[in-house]
Formats: C-alpha cells, structure tokens, sequence
C-alpha cells in the first residue's frame, strides 16, 4: 500500500510539472470582455494586452520606450508575419508623436487600432481572432 501512494504522488507531481509547464494558450474573447458586452475597448484590450509583457519584454533597456532597433530585435524570426499583419512601417505610425521611439500608450494604441479592423474603437469577437493567433505559441507576440 505504501508503494501505491508513493506511485500515486509520484503521478501527481509529473502531471503537475507538466501543466505548469504546458505552454500558453492563445488568448480567448470572453477572458478578455470582463463586463461580457461582446465587445472589447482599449481598456480591456491593454488590461489584458500588458499580461501577455510584450513590452516590457521587448525595452531592452527598461526606458519605458521601444526603440526600431528594439521593436525589431523583439519580432526576431517573426518579423515577416508581423509586417504582413501590421504593415512594413507598423513603428512609424503607431510613433504618433515622431520622437523614434513608442511609449507604452504608443505601442498599445498602436496594436489596438491594428486589431479593430473596422475602425470602430472596438474590437468584437470576430477581430478577436488574430489576436489569439499571435499570442499563442508561435506567434509573434509570443515571449
């Protein structure tokens, strides 16, 4: 008997090593909608967005500003993905106030108005889903 629950330990420790190391998994609307009104506003959006620490990831000198140098060393690999997303000049337009480099209300703001398709200033369900995409392994808000 004494076996067993040492067996069964043993099982229960590996199968919790593996959820925590399971990866993450993309991103789902309703997580997101905290009031459950079918649409996501940019306080939403960044509430969440911040969680996933794609910035901070990627200000390599914790500035709290993103240089293109910055911006381009966090896309690595998934550059060409982003830009067939975003746009081959995604830095330059979301850099509204052209001082070279984001702040953190540039880059979500940026990102926001990226997602909502439609230009409405709100991101339904269905704009949702790239943002699942790139978020999940693999893509290239992945860090």
């Amino acid at each position: 008997m004494k076996l067993f629950n040492n067996v069964s330990r043993l099982g229960a420790c590996a199968l919790g090593l593996m959820l925590f190391a399971a990866p993450a998994s993309a991103a789902e609307f309703g997580e997101w909608d905290v009031n459950a009104d079918a649409r996501l506003t940019s306080e939403e959006f960044r509430t969440n967005f911040e969680e996933v620490g794609v910035f901070n990831a990627w200000d390599e000198n914790d500035d709290l500003g993103l240089t293109e140098s910055e911006f381009e060393t966090g896309l690595g690999d998934d550059a060409t993905a982003f830009n067939t997303r975003f746009g081959d000049n995604a830095f330059g337009e979301w850099d509204v106030n052209d001082d070279n480099r984001l702040s953190n209300d540039e880059f979500y703001n940026g990102v926001y108005a990226s997602y909502d398709s439609d230009g409405d200033k709100i991101i339904e369900e269905p704009e949702f889903g790239d943002i699942g995409d790139d978020i999940g392994d693999g893509g290239f808000w992945d860090v």
